[in-house]
């Protein structure tokens, strides 16, 4: 197998000249590149529209499988691959017509101990066959159509996990809205508003106690709805979160909070998307009198394209939280053809360090983490929205493991 070394940002890389799988290396983080599918349908000119990820354990049979869907080429199918070793992966069905325009949630609906599938007005329960039978679809909203985010969340307190839907003011569903969920087939779920939404906002995970009152509140991009009676029922809209710009699609961004520092207090981790020359930062909230919002943005050796991801982990397992994302093959800056996912290693006091972990034409959109493999690190699993026809899998709609080699 040939290979090329070469240096990129400070940082001593391995590529592939000819094959994958490969081996690239970034401080002291150590990837290795498998092809989970390269067959999935896409339009001749390389759009797909695949969203819907997820890393989930439908078959329970103690790794993580890989969930995503596609709509441009109908119907509208949602799939989910079967993980049985690195090499491979086992395409399955969970069905149609799903009605999301990007988001997805895994949740036991039903309480059967088995996962099953949150989309947009519809939800797929997981029939305790996944390898043989596809899911039940039951609709729970027929008008809530398009959602481009989708979270699961205890919102009201109960001890039992809601869902957060957000569409745009382009789709059918036009806010951001809380469900009750109910196990009943086909039988309608309750919903609160909470406000109006923007385009992309609150995924991967942007539901966190903000004003330190013990409720979930729900951070939207260039704003925070307060949790004002502690059980979803009233929202107070606070237009302060110094994020968010205009794109091709209005704003969009994607959001985590989490623990960055070890303090015990969550930082927010935002990251532009669906706009060129995206930025990643880390927001903190200041208490006091007058509370506000600080920015510190993680650092750039490069003009970024489209950042429509974000994952925070433990990825070189030293106990500090990092940040991963990957570039869209669409939405690059002029010039560039090179689409590559990006590791910000936390470094502790000396900061987060900007790493390139896979720089081979293979771009993403809705990446995942999580111990796929069960061998007690975090790999990396993703897939593009659409395909340019010169990227690294001969112009083919790819899916994509990177697997963690950090544990010997």
């Amino acid at each position: 197998m040939k290979h090329l070394q070469f240096t990129f940002a400070g940082v001593s890389l391995i590529a592939l000249a000819a094959s994958l799988p490969s081996v690239l290396g970034a401080g002291d983080l150590k990837f290795r590149h498998h092809a989970i599918a390269n067959e999935l349908p896409t339009d001749a000119r390389g759009g797909g529209d695949y969203g819907l990820t997820a890393l989930v354990d439908l078959d329970r049979d103690g790794d993580l499988d890989f969930v995503l869907g596609g709509r441009l080429v109908p119907p509208a199918r949602l799939y989910w691959f079967e993980f049985q070793s690195s090499e491979r992966w086992v395409q399955h069905t969970v069905g149609t017509d799903y009605r999301s325009d990007v988001g997805i949630a895994p949740l036991d609906v039903d309480g059967d101990g088995w996962k099953d599938l949150v989309a947009s007005g519809v939800w797929y329960r997981n029939q305790t066959r996944p390898r043989s039978a596809e899911f039940e679809r039951a609709v729970f909203d027929a008008d809530a159509g398009g959602a481009h985010d989708i979270l699961a969340h205890d919102i009201d307190g109960d001890g039992r996990l809601d869902v957060v839907l957000m569409g745009d003011e382009k789709t059918q569903l036009k806010d951001v809205r809380w469900y009750a969920t109910s196990a009943e087939r086909g039988a309608p779920w309750k919903h609160r508003t909470i406000g109006p939404p923007i385009h992309g906002a609150i995924t991967p995970g942007a539901i966190l106690d903000v004003d330190g009152d013990k409720d979930p509140d729900v951070l939207r991009g260039d704003a925070w709805f307060e949790n004002a009676d502690s059980h979803g029922g009233r929202w107070v809209e606070h237009a302060d979160v110094p994020f968010g710009r205009e794109g091709p699609f209005g704003k969009c961004v994607r959001c985590a909070a989490a623990d960055l520092d070890g303090d015990g207090k969550p930082e927010i981790v935002i990251s532009d998307a669906d706009i060129v020359d995206s930025h990643v930062a880390i927001l903190r909230r200041t208490g006091g009198d007058s509370p506000r919002w600080s920015r510190d943005e993680l650092p750039r050796s490069f003009t970024y394209g489209s950042l429509h991801s974000l994952a925070v982990a433990d990825l070189d397992l030293d106990g500090r939280l990092d940040v991963a994302v990957n570039e869209q093959e669409e939405l690059l800056p002029p010039g560039r053809s090179n689409p590559r996912w990006i590791v910000w290693q936390n470094l502790g006091k000396d900061g987060f360090a900007e790493r390139v972990i896979l720089d081979a034409k293979l771009g993403g959109h809705e990446l995942q983490a999580g111990d796929v493999d069960a061998d007690g690190d975090v790999d990396l699993c993703s897939k593009p929205w659409g395909v340019r026809g010169d990227n690294g899998a001969g112009g083919k709609m790819h899916v994509d493991f990177l697997e963690n080699l950090i544990k010997p």
